[in-house]
């Protein structure tokens, strides 16, 4: 185990590996300096200023004419140059971004003496250095566009290309979310706070949201970014916080939301109850000086608490069914599933076990309901309640003209207890969260810079259903018995209420909430070397970092029991003289009769101690060959150490022998890959009327995520969870089906249940290679006074993704009259056997377009537009791959899930400036601020399966047959035709029976709903008459002002009463929400 107290040197330099951190070499100043003539004027002395800090840094222009000026902070500067036999040259006001190379080129007028010529140039927008795409959103966009919950990464969206996927406003216990950009998967990306890393190492989620207030502005890279950027894949967000200038500024707000203003979901109208919000987003930042033009800080505090009820309308049983009497339910008849015949009237006989569940487990109904007021005849509340605290500090010091340091901190507490809507179960969750880092900078000369940067990023999550710890409940006493394999005892961590599925029904039991216990800790080191050299900038470096995740993989702690419906199902068939129409059977009275259509036992929580070292060394050379002209040429190897686990509870299949054993794997896991080279190139290329030609081509590796590690030690003798199917029974038309052997009072069963648990396992080569990305493109920019407009090319080839096959152990399709699901398993002594495997492969190609417009008049506006495909042949990574075969193949190739043909988004911020003559006409019309983002993203592929195991081989994705008629080019119904209750042609389905469907993987043609929700925001400032640097301003925000419902996925489970029904809107689209804020700033 890496020991803390070894690692204090990293905290003593603490900073990133590979992002722009408080100053970084690729936010620059360069240019070239000529006389009148165009000749190049060497030993020309070139000075910025910082006017706000007093800080400088001079640069001696090389025989070319060429300067450059790196590890800059973003912000405003001015700059002189001075020449002997040359008026001093000066220009002010110059805005440099993050990650921004700006070009500014001097042409100095002959002169002497004291004379100055001040030039106001024009603000560098075009990017002329380097083929790299992103954007940036600054102070302007992240202080004002209005944000649902406050998450500066909802802004990455005005980047071309780039999805956030689970965009909610604070509502789970983790509250994360990821970053995507070209069709990536959203785990390969990295998001950093001034240079240190801030993802969790088990599932790459956003970990913290540092308050809005005290960012000063953060960028997105996209593609083909320079070589000292590695470890990932994906999209990289810099994040840079604000610094402290020689003034003291401050600001302290409140957001307020209440749901009583807010407009009901679509889904539930008057008199259901509305959900229930309550949310207060507090705080304050201050800046200033610690000593005038040397030492500066910043502090920030933001706290949120909030209260969030949201109702459910589902169904509980009846006291008629609990009594056995299901005669008022929809279906046609209940299915004896020992006889095959139906029985009587629907009357049932109950088990006890089931029975004492229901009464003492479940509430009862509170509403009339639906059916007979047997479907949706209870409406329950969820509540969750949350505490939330953030401190973040950071200190810049100049230590003298030739070293420099920064630093910052954030902590961050979160508590967040949830009631269920079944009352009897809950879960409680904390979540804390340590981010620090340190930058030293060293200047040997103008020419020559050193930096060292370290950093650490500590999370622990904690999220435990009740009765998790110090319980000493067991199934035993709920009638459950022998719910384990060969009756091997349970360890206590692994007794609990089993989580109890019931389709369309309440659920039931302490698992409804997945335990989740993680420990994700990185440890961060860099050192960068910058070399000017005339028209060659070259940078090299190294970053190592240690990647630490403590933590449990499971979804069913205490065990799952699911009924479906299956059981007393049947088809069309005439009883006693009467026919009856075929029946989709109840999933209420298969829990009654206490006869599964599934089994899990418990998995318990099984621990990994994942620990991997990961090394990257960089060298890029940016030249300049002509001033119109810089071509990038870099060169990165990264080195991903096999992972360790810690703990040795790492299983695999040796598949050397018949029959496959379990047997421990070494450390480290797999062979190490000395393969990881990646090449970048790019260029940029300058035309006349400012406008600009750039290319790049790169290669990029990922090795790192901790998800396939962790499962690996979800095998015996650590975990002994296994799955049983139940077989169905008897119908009419198929006799012989052997009736169902598992039942609730003893749902593991020996004759149906396997010799050995699930297991997951690796190939039997363990040589794994890194997932690499080949990303080319190509831009044409042009800019036209305060505008930019960019329109790239884009594409991407993904290979060796990783992909993990749940069903690896599912035998061939057959009927189900001749063999049990276990004897017809390739390994018949063991369950289900998850295969972690690398046969991933995906192509994206994307046309992508953003409009800028910087400030001015008032307005600031960003518009970005892709239209882009991507295809691959597995649809995940961790638990994803939905090929229908057990390795993905060329049969497999389709649209990807995240595929979203056409994504457009548009900010704006617009402030009054108008010059009145009247005084008071002037106070009224000045002062105020319109902000909207708006955003139009069409829907992605829908994955249909049936709801049956009717391959009768426990094959998790199993997909139906194309009704006689239909084919791909049936799905999709008119608009016309189109409804919430019939979103595509639910007749074109038939289910496959005993063999492989014949509905491709996402199928052309059916997709989601497409979203377009338009926010707006209204502000009013008042300056103080006391001091007119004091402000208060007052803001309303309208969330989806126009209150259109954004509609979630309709059902795609054939079979199912929810196929192609669309009965939610989507996560993270609120109805019309309102928020009120107040902002007091000096």
């Amino acid at each position: 185990m890496l020991k803390l107290k070894h690692l204090y040197p990293v905290f003593l330099l603490a900073g990133l590996t590979q992002a722009a951190y408080a100053q970084t070499v690729d936010t620059s100043i360069s240019g070239t300096i000529v006389d009148a003539g165009g000749a190049a004027i060497p030993g020309a002395t070139v000075t910025i200023a910082s006017p706000t800090t007093g800080q400088t840094k001079s640069f001696t222009s090389g025989n070319s004419g060429e300067y450059s000026i790196t590890y800059l902070i973003p912000g405003s500067y001015d700059i002189s140059v001075v020449a002997p036999g040359f008026a001093t040259y000066q220009t002010k006001g110059i805005t440099l971004e993050i990650n921004q190379q700006a070009k500014i080129n001097v042409s100095m007028k002959a002169g002497g003496g004291n004379e100055v010529v001040e030039v106001h140039t024009t603000q560098p927008l075009l990017t002329t250095d380097n083929g790299t795409l992103g954007a940036v959103v600054g102070t302007t966009e992240a202080a004002n566009l209005p944000l649902n919950g406050r998450k500066f990464n909802d802004l990455a969206v005005l980047t071309p290309g780039v999805t956030v996927t689970n965009p909610d406003n604070h509502s789970s216990s983790t509250d994360g979310s990821t970053v995507s950009s070209n069709g990536n998967q959203n785990t390969w990306g990295q998001v950093f706070l001034d240079g240190v890393t801030m993802v969790n190492n088990r599932s790459p989620y956003v970990n913290a949201y540092p308050s809005v207030d005290a960012v000063q502005e953060f960028s997105v890279l996209t593609s083909n970014y320079g070589a000292q950027y590695g470890g990932g894949a994906g999209a990289i967000v810099n994040v840079q916080l604000k610094s402290g200038t020689n003034q003291f500024h401050g600001t302290v707000f409140e957001f307020i939301r209440n749901s009583a203003v807010d407009a009901r979901d679509y889904f539930r109208p008057a008199p259901l109850a509305k959900t229930v919000l309550k949310q207060n987003q507090f705080g304050g930042v201050v800046t200033g000086p610690i000593v005038k033009d040397k030492t500066f800080f910043m502090f920030s505090y933001e706290g949120i608490r909030s209260i969030q009820q949201s109702a459910e309308t589902t169904t509980v049983f009846t006291d008629a069914e609990l009594n056995g009497d299901f005669s008022a339910v929809p279906q046609s008849y209940l299915r004896n599933p020992f006889t095959g015949d139906a029985y009587a009237n629907k009357q049932i006989p109950v088990n006890s076990v089931a029975l004492n569940i229901a009464r003492n487990y479940m509430p009862r109904p509170n509403i009339p309901g639906t059916s007979n007021g047997t479907v949706n005849n209870y409406s329950g509340v969820q509540t969750g309640n949350q505490v939330n605290n953030q401190y973040l500090t950071r200190v810049d010091h100049k230590i003298n003209d030739k070293n420099q340091l920064a630093i910052h901190y954030l902590y961050q507490g979160r508590d967040f207890p949830l009631t269920s809507y079944n009352p009897v179960f809950s879960y409680t969750g904390t979540y804390k969260i340590h981010n620090t880092g340190l930058q030293y900078v060293h200047i040997f000369s103008p020419t020559l810079i050193n930096e060292v940067r370290g950093g650490a990023d500590l999370e622990h999550v904690q999220q435990l259903p009740a009765g998790y710890y110090n319980s000493d409940f067991t199934a035993a006493q709920l009638g459950i018995n022998q719910f384990t394999l060969n009756g091997v005892p349970l360890p206590p961590t692994q007794e609990g209420f089993p989580t109890i599925t019931i389709s369309n029904f309440v659920t039931v039991g302490s698992g409804t909430a997945a335990s989740n216990l993680d420990d994700s800790r990185t440890y961060q080191l860099t050192d960068n070397l910058t070399w000017t050299k005339g028209r060659h900038t070259i940078l090299m470096g190294g970053d190592l970092r240690h990647v630490q995740d403590n933590a449990t993989t499971n979804n069913t702690p205490f065990g799952s029991l699911s009924f479906t419906g299956a059981l007393t199902a049947g088809p069309q068939f005439t009883s006693g003289g009467t026919q009856l129409a075929a029946s989709a059977g109840n999933a209420g009275a298969d829990f009654l009769l206490g006869l599964p259509a599934s089994v899990i036992t418990p998995e318990g929580v099984p621990l990994t101690a994942a620990r991997q070292w990961r090394y990257g060394f960089y060298v890029q050379d940016d030249w300049k060959p002509t001033p119109k002209l810089t071509v990038n040429i870099g060169l990165r190897y990264d080195l991903w150490m096999p992972p360790h686990n810690n703990l040795n509870t790492s299983r695999t299949l040796d598949f050397s022998t018949a029959t496959p054993t379990l047997v421990p794997l070494p450390n480290p896991l797999w062979k190490i890959t000395h393969k990881d080279f990646s090449p970048r190139v790019g260029f940029a290329y300058s035309f006349p009327r400012n406008m600009v030609f750039r290319g790049a081509y790169g290669i990029t590796f990922y090795g790192g995520k901790f998800d396939n590690i962790n499962i690996l030690q979800l095998n015996p003798p650590i975990d002994s969870s296994f799955s049983i199917s139940n077989t169905t029974g008897p119908t009419v038309t198929a006799p012989t089906t052997p009736a169902p052997q598992a039942t609730i009072n003893n749902p593991v069963p020996a004759s149906i249940a396997p010799a050995s648990a699930n297991v997951a396992t690796l190939p039997a080569d363990d040589r794994r290679p890194d997932l690499y990305l080949q990303t080319y493109t190509a831009t044409l920019s042009k800019q036209f006074w305060n505008n930019v407009l960019d329109i790239s090319y884009v594409g991407v080839k993904g290979t060796h993704q990783d992909t993990s096959i749940p069903y690896f152990n599912s035998g061939p399709p057959n009927d189900g009259t001749k063999i049990t699901v276990q004897a017809n398993r390739p390994y018949p002594t063991y369950g289900r056997i998850r295969y972690v495997d690398f046969h991933g492969a995906s192509q994206y190609h994307g046309l992508q377009a953003k409009f800028q417009h910087k400030y001015s008049h008032g307005l600031t506006l960003t518009t970005s537009y892709t239209y882009s495909h991507l295809l691959d042949n597995q649809g995940g990574d961790t638990n994803g791959s939905r090929s229908e075969t057990q390795i993905p193949t060329s049969k497999e190739w389709a649209s990807g899930l995240t595929d979203q043909r056409h994504y457009l988004s548009i900010g704006f911020v617009y402030e009054t400036k108008f010059d009145m003559q009247s005084r008071m006409s002037k106070a009224l019309a000045n002062g105020w601020m319109l902000t909207s983002l708006y955003s139009y993203v069409t829907g992605t592929p829908l994955f249909i399966t049936q709801s049956q195991d009717l391959e009768h081989n426990d094959n998790l994705f199993q997909r139906p047959d194309f009704a006689p008629g239909n084919d791909v080019n049936t799905l999709e119904l008119p608009a016309s035709q189109r409804t919430l209750n019939r979103w595509f042609n639910t007749a074109a389905f038939q289910n496959a029976n005993g063999h492989y469907g014949n509905v491709p993987r996402n199928p052309n043609g059916l997709r989601t709903p497409s979203h377009y929700p338009l926010t707006l925001g209204l502000s009013r400032s008042f300056p103080m008459p006391y001091n007119d640097r004091h402000s208060l301003l007052v803001r309303l925000e309208a969330f989806n002002a126009l209150n259109t419902p954004q509609f979630s996925s309709p059902g795609t489970e054939f079979g199912s009463s929810s196929f192609g029904v669309i009965s939610s809107t989507a996560s993270g689209y609120s109805n019309r929400a309102l928020q009120l804020a107040a902002k007091y700033s000096f």
